[in-house]
């Protein structure tokens, strides 16, 4: 009896296990059977869809549907399918790219049981691209400007926007299956349209309106800077920082477009800048990283090893970092520390020779270019971007290098005791391992005795035409440019009859190169205008009288004061605080009493000058106003908001003019 009932039970085993074999190999028949469903779409629709879906022997699995531009899926939707012969509704995102026109798609189904059989299903999908009505720009805090339709694909607003503008773009929905489409920088910085996009940084000016513009075609978006480097573009960190990575020789010219480099400062280290505008590349051979400062005007590099910042390797080779205080780039404004990564690259500046440059200077309101402290310094060489390893030896070199600096015994780099540095001296600190990382000698020198500090240099130059509009010929005309100089100007006219309103802020100021700056000037009071027909400006001018301000349609017309008004002025702003400027004034009125100007410019300090502007042979025999004499100013910088205001009073006289103002930037100064 009990072998019987093995017997029983192995049978029922074999029975389990063949009917488990016979269900392994049915395959199933999965089957789809077409419901509801547009065949035609919007760009950025969710499509809906309904599929019956059976299979009579197996459980199903999943339905995809997959959609396809040409042979690239695009999107896919996966719904989960319990029951054969139920209906199943789903959506399929119709993806929004730039540059796709109007075309045709493939919407292929898939239905699978749990034995993995499929079956497949195709239907063609009509595209083509919505017409929004407008789009939005939306700001970092939430606010929401109306960008207006101009025309098919191209929609702006202008408003009074931060210089640097942080926003993204949405549409509304378009047709009953649109979406709220979103358009900012996707994660290799490509405008894109997704979900998870950061905000597109515009760049405009901080002065007056300007205008953003958003093309939903080819997802062209103004203004942005575009920046080329040594042929490559700079790819955009936000409105004021643009990176590249890349390789560079020793001795490399490199090209730089896009930037106005006018009173950039060159780290010297790194770069020679020639006289034809190219950059001269210092450092060994290698790849680097390379920071375009925008608002603070430099270059920062790094040396690279792959894409993390290089160390220095056993052979000597790659990059030193130098932390501590009494030491910074590009001034002693911005100092070290000892803040772990926030290290300075020191560059390798021939063969196992690291090299760091910079003239002396205050801890306050230093300059570019002066990074070592005159009275104090405590810094200290690591092996890489942070605390770790660093050098075991380092010795100071016998060529007067004791009588300036002293190491610790943890090797930190302190002055000597007593000493001080000469300030406006450039001096020159560098580790040298030709003999080895445990054998680094360590230079500071004076370059060369009676070093000063560097000549003020100008960077730029600034042209102002005061007078008419132009529409009153009898009164004057503006200067057309470029000059017969190729110089450009800046006119600065009349708005409402014959006269020039308080308030009215003239921006985007262009500079002689006619490269547009963020300055502008406001008028704080009202001016009257005039010309040369009536007017008495002069038309005559000379060049041996008045250099390069000797253009007819400047000098003969002019803003001036009437006999009732003390003095009037306009405001100057978004100034470099770092930089000085020097101020060209120019007057003249033809008239035979005598007339006299007393132009003050005021900022972080104060000049004012007097300038006989008219008056019985004030130019020479017979010739009664002003054709040679030009108020010159002293260095003038700007207050600690970026301003700087120029007035024009009465000295003596009555209608008292200013006809043309030259501006000249300086930098390599102090305040």
């Amino acid at each position: 009896m009990k072998k019987s009932i093995y017997i029983i039970l192995a049978l029922a085993g074999i029975l389990t296990m063949n009917s488990c074999s016979d269900d392994e190999f049915l395959s199933g028949n999965p089957d789809m059977e077409f419901i509801t469903g547009k065949m035609s779409a919007l760009y950025g629709d969710s499509l809906p869809f309904t599929i019956k879906a059976s299979d009579v022997d197996i459980p199903l699995s999943t339905l995809k549907a997959k959609l396809f531009y040409g042979e690239e899926q695009v999107s896919e939707t996966v719904i989960r399918t319990k029951t054969s012969g139920e209906d199943y509704t789903g959506k399929v995102f119709i993806p929004y790219y730039p540059n796709v026109i109007d075309g045709r798609a493939t919407l292929k189904f898939v239905l699978q049981n749990i034995h993995f059989t499929t079956t497949e299903m195709e239907r063609e999908v009509v595209l083509s691209r919505p017409d929004f009505p407008y789009v939005t720009l939306v700001d970092e805090m939430g606010e929401e400007y109306l960008m207006k339709k101009q025309s098919l694909y191209n929609y702006s607003v202008t408003g009074s926007f931060p210089q640097d503008l942080k926003a993204y773009i949405k549409t509304p929905k378009v047709g009953e299956n649109g979406n709220e489409l979103t358009f900012g920088w996707d994660n290799d910085n490509l405008l894109s349209e997704g979900k998870n996009v950061n905000p597109i940084t515009f760049s405009g000016t901080a002065a007056e309106p300007y205008e953003v513009t958003f093309n939903a075609l080819t997802y062209e978006v103004t203004p942005l800077v575009n920046v080329l480097f040594d042929g490559e573009k700079m790819t955009a960190q936000d409105a004021n920082t643009y990176l590249i990575q890349k390789s560079f020789t020793q001795g490399q010219s490199i090209v730089v477009s896009g930037i106005d480099m006018s009173g950039w400062w060159m780290n010297p280290d790194y770069f020679t800048k020639e006289s034809n505008g190219t950059l001269t590349f210092l450092p060994m051979d290698g790849k680097y990283r390379v920071v375009a400062n925008m608002k603070q005007k430099y270059f920062g590099v790094t040396r690279m090893d792959g894409d993390n910042d290089a160390s220095l390797s056993d052979s000597g080779h790659g990059a030193i970092w130098l932390m501590g205080w009494g030491v910074g780039s590009p001034s002693l404004n911005f100092q070290f520390g000892w803040n772990d990564g926030n290290n300075y690259c020191v560059p390798e500046i021939s063969s196992k020779k690291y090299q760091f440059t910079g003239v002396a200077g205050p801890e306050h309101n230093s300059v570019y270019g002066q990074r070592f402290r005159f009275d104090y310094i405590s810094g200290k060489f690591f092996f890489q971007n942070g605390y770790g390893n660093e050098f075991s030896q380092l010795t100071l070199a016998n060529d007067g290098t004791a009588s300036l600096i002293q190491l610790t015994d943890s090797k930190n780099i302190e002055l000597a005791s007593g000493a001080s540095l000469e300030e406006g001296a450039t001096y020159v600190l560098t580790v040298d391992l030709t003999a080895g990382n445990d054998k680094g000698v360590l230079s500071f020198k004076k370059i060369a005795d009676g070093e000063v500090k560097p000549e003020p240099a100008v960077v730029q130059t600034l042209y102002f035409d005061f007078g008419s509009n132009g529409t009153n010929t009898a009164r004057g005309e503006q200067t057309e440019n470029p000059d017969g100089n190729g110089n450009y100007w800046n006119n600065i006219v009349n708005n409402s009859g014959n006269y020039a309103s308080a308030g009215t802020v003239y921006s985007s100021l262009i500079n002689s190169g006619n490269t547009e700056t963020t300055y502008a000037l406001t008028l704080d009071s009202r001016f009257t205008t005039n010309g040369a027909s009536g007017g008495g400006g002069l038309i005559d001018p000379t060049e041996d009288n008045l250099g390069d301000l000797a253009i007819t349609s400047a000098t003969g017309d002019y803003f001036f004061i009437e006999q009732s008004e003390d003095n009037s002025s306009f405001t100057f702003s978004g100034l470099d605080k770092n930089k000085g400027y020097k101020f060209y004034a120019f007057g003249s009125r033809k008239a035979t009493d005598v007339r006299t100007a007393l132009y003050k410019v005021s900022g972080y300090n104060n000049d004012e000058g007097e300038l006989q502007i008219a008056g019985t042979n004030c130019g020479g025999e017979g010739i009664n106003q002003n054709v040679a004499k030009i108020y010159v100013s002293e260095l003038i910088f700007p207050d600690d908001d970026g301003k700087i205001k120029f007035t024009i009073a009465r000295q003596e006289g009555s209608y008292i003019a200013l006809n043309v103002l030259k501006i000249e930037e300086y930098t390599n100064v102090e305040r």
